[in-house]
């Protein structure tokens, strides 16, 4: 089972350069508010496609997400709309790298102080080394 999460989690990863460069392409013709609304107008539909399998979840548990929560669908927006303007003018490998660093970063902060819903894993000298590497990783990235 673990396997096939960290697979799951691979092919995430490896969509996220492919979006960015897609969304990108797709902005250069049409303009990054249609690329937008034609991202979500395809994730919908898949959206629907996948429901059958996947099954539709709990509608009537809405009333008690945490208000937190609702924050996704503006951090997603932003991701998309950044990455879909973005990406043309650093390049993908810039872009990615930025945004992964970034997450990596917030992600141990969020990690340390189990915020938002997430159990509680301490900043360690591992993380902070790992952390550390990324934001090298951005430099020698960018300036490649």
């Amino acid at each position: 089972m673990k396997m096939l999460m960290l697979a799951l989690a691979v092919l995430a990863g490896i969509s996220n350069p492919i979006q960015s460069a897609a969304n990108a392409a797709l902005s250069k013709t049409v303009g990054p508010i249609l690329t937008v609304a034609a991202v979500y107008a395809v994730a919908i539909v898949t959206l629907v496609l996948v429901a059958p399998v996947l099954g539709v979840g709990k509608p009537a548990k809405f009333a008690e997400v945490p208000w937190w929560a609702w924050t996704a669908g503006l951090c997603n927006i932003i991701f998309v709309l950044v990455g879909t303007t973005v990406t043309r003018k650093i390049g993908s490998a810039t872009f990615v790298v930025t945004t992964l660093t970034a997450a990596v970063i917030v992600s141990i902060l969020l990690d340390q102080f189990a915020v938002m819903g997430l159990p509680q894993r301490s900043i360690t000298l591992w993380r902070v080394l790992g952390g550390g590497l990324a934001v090298a990783g951005v430099v020698m990235v960018a300036r490649g």
